[in-house]
């Protein structure tokens, strides 16, 4: 029989699900702060979203315009989320990779719109090896850095791909119901706090967000509403995972990280939503 730990200290995380499953019932596995709802994450998830949504009704270069403000709110946190070194360079490096990719699409006048986002892509990330070959500092936790920015700059292109779907049929519903689901199913993270109701957070939010997006297609009348629900379900599924993931990094107590966890939460959806919407609505 394995040692099982009598107690697990406060701040440590769970190693394993072996771990866990060994850990005494009553025994907390998790920090505190991954059980504590963060205000500022769920209200810029919610504002992103009705933004991204209220463009797609104006025009697809606006969708670009708000697609992009969220990759720059990514590149400002994401190195004080993950406690990079050599943070300001790092951010520059995704800032760059969002106007490249931004611009990308928006260059764009014809279908696949996001034919050159994979050239965008790339370009961001031999900035990014060329920062870590022109850094002075040493270069330490290399590794690390080299899969946050890359990982940072992947997440980003995620999101630009929400700027292809206003140019389908009917895409600017599709875009409203896709952020409806995101917006409203950020209104189920407070349940995380509360004990009896944490395993269901994530079932919440995803009930949460198929209804929304359903509401927007009956008052649109477009898409169709199995579609509309499925977009909405899977896009408050996916940016309540990554909410939950990430807040147990020991900088989500910062409000700069937790506007970086809002954004990487909100951006993600993007490539779900343009799949469902390109095989299943246009």
């Amino acid at each position: 029989m394995p040692d099982v730990p009598d107690q697990v200290p406060t701040g440590s995380l769970p190693t394993t699900r072996r771990h866990r499953r060994a850990t005494p019932p009553g025994v907390r596995t998790l920090p505190r702060r991954a059980l504590t709802p963060r205000p500022l994450t769920m209200v810029g998830t919610t504002a992103y979203a009705a933004l991204v949504a209220l463009t797609g009704y104006a025009s697809p270069e606006l969708v670009v315009v708000a697609v992009a403000l969220g990759g720059f709110v990514l590149a400002w946190g994401w190195p004080v989320l993950l406690g990079l070194p050599s943070a300001r360079a790092t951010t520059g490096v995704l800032a760059a990779g969002t106007l490249f990719m931004a611009a990308a699409v928006l260059l764009t006048r014809d279908d696949p719109y996001l034919r050159w986002l994979p050239a965008g892509m790339a370009v961001a990330v031999v900035v990014a090896f060329l920062h870590q070959l022109m850094r002075r500092d040493g270069r330490p936790r290399l590794t690390e850095s080299v899969a946050a920015s890359t990982s940072g700059l992947a997440i980003i292109s995620a999101g630009i791909a929400l700027a292809a779907i206003p140019h389908v049929h009917g895409g600017d519903h599709a875009l409203a119901a896709a952020m409806a689901g995101l917006g409203v199913g950020a209104l189920a993270d407070p349940l995380v706090g509360i004990g009896r109701l944490r395993p269901w957070a994530l079932f919440v939010a995803m009930l949460l967000g198929g209804a929304a997006a359903l509401t927007v297609a009956l008052v649109a009348h477009h898409p169709r509403t199995a579609p509309a629900a499925l977009l909405g379900l899977l896009t408050a599924a996916v940016s309540h995972a990554v909410r939950r993931i990430l807040v147990v990094l020991p900088a989500t107590v910062m409000p700069r990280a937790q506007l970086a966890v809002a954004a990487a939460s909100s951006m993600l959806v993007g490539v779900v939503a343009y799949l469902v919407v390109r095989y299943f609505v246009a």
